[in-house]
């Protein structure tokens, strides 16, 4: 692209990148109002920038700066790692082709390094931006999504109750939890995530119910618990308002899904966050958990960002 230099990315840069941070996040806003208002984006990037191992491009045309793209080393499920571009870490003014420029520039450098998978957000609302990343042979692995809360009628499934978890349902959080896991195994998700064993998984769910940043519910079918689901008050960022709770696990016993089960904890959670004073939710899934990537839609989540990833070669 004619005049345009791109840089390894430096700490003089950050003020630079954030004011393209801020101009992403505005447009963002227009088409999304649930997200938050951002803050200070220098801080946003600072976050991606000091991680660990974290390296990246600043790209300017006729000296101004038009683009930029970090990412950090992180664990890749049981196989390695993979360089990551968090929500922060990746923004262009203008032209969506400069993508393409920084990500060439950025990847020699992380595949120099060994880091041979690669993984961006974008907004949804920028659809030119995404088709460039396609056209980089990314393709969609996650999606992070909000929606409004509100007063729900109960879901009416015959037999199906949602109650408050207690300590003596950590048996089937933990049972519950294997199964999600292992229902991203096959085809077409082939999830690397290996299952943890049932006592690791008892070890996590057990402080989850003393803990004030989670809330914890389950689903009985006549009499018997088939669902777990927990919400979690997780920390602001570009895509998390303080004011909102996460639909954080949500898990239906094989067995027990079609009989809406998932139904009912999802309008109990929307209901029980309203009434907690939450304006609203965020959640998120893989793009190739074919359930999921059905579901949560219908249950009236907008998506904000998708995540893209490439495995070279």
């Amino acid at each position: 692209m004619a005049g345009l230099n791109v840089e390894p990315f430096r700490d003089d840069h950050l003020d630079a990148a954030a004011d393209l941070l801020a101009a992403r996040h505005g447009r963002h806003r227009e088409g999304e109002p649930l997200l938050p208002e951002g803050g200070d984006f220098r801080t946003h990037i600072e976050r991606e920038w000091r991680a660990d191992g974290a390296s990246g491009v600043l790209a300017l045309q006729r000296g101004e700066a038009v683009a930029y793209l970090i990412a950090r080393p992180l664990p890749y499920g049981r196989d390695g790692t993979w360089m990551l571009a968090g929500i922060a870490g990746h923004a262009v003014s203008g032209d969506a082709e400069l993508a393409r420029d920084v990500y060439a520039a950025a990847a020699a450098m992380w595949v120099e390094a060994g880091h041979t998978r690669h993984g961006v957000y974008i907004p949804t609302t920028e659809p030119e931006l995404i088709d460039r990343w396609f056209h980089l042979s990314f393709g969609a692995s996650g999606v992070l999504a909000t929606r409004e809360t509100e007063s729900q009628p109960p879901f009416g499934t015959e037999g199906v109750t949602v109650r408050p978890g207690t300590p003596e349902d950590l048996e089937a959080s933990a049972r519950l939890d294997r199964a999600m896991t292992e229902s991203m195994l096959p085809s077409p998700s082939f999830s690397t995530v290996e299952p943890e064993s049932h006592d690791e998984l008892l070890k996590d769910w057990a402080d989850t119910w003393d803990d004030e940043q989670f809330a914890h519910f389950v689903a009985e079918l006549e009499g018997r618990v088939v669902g777990s689901l927990l919400l979690y008050k997780r920390p602001a960022d570009l895509r998390v308002p303080e004011a909102s709770i996460d639909l954080a696990h949500v898990s239906t016993e094989p067995a027990a899904r079609g009989a809406g089960v998932g139904r009912a904890m999802t309008a109990h959670a929307i209901s029980w966050a309203h009434e907690a004073g939450y304006p609203c939710l965020v959640t998120d899934w893989r793009a190739t958990n074919l359930l999921a990537s059905r579901f949560w839609p219908r249950r009236g989540f907008r998506t904000t960002f998708i995540r893209l990833y490439r495995s070279l070669p």
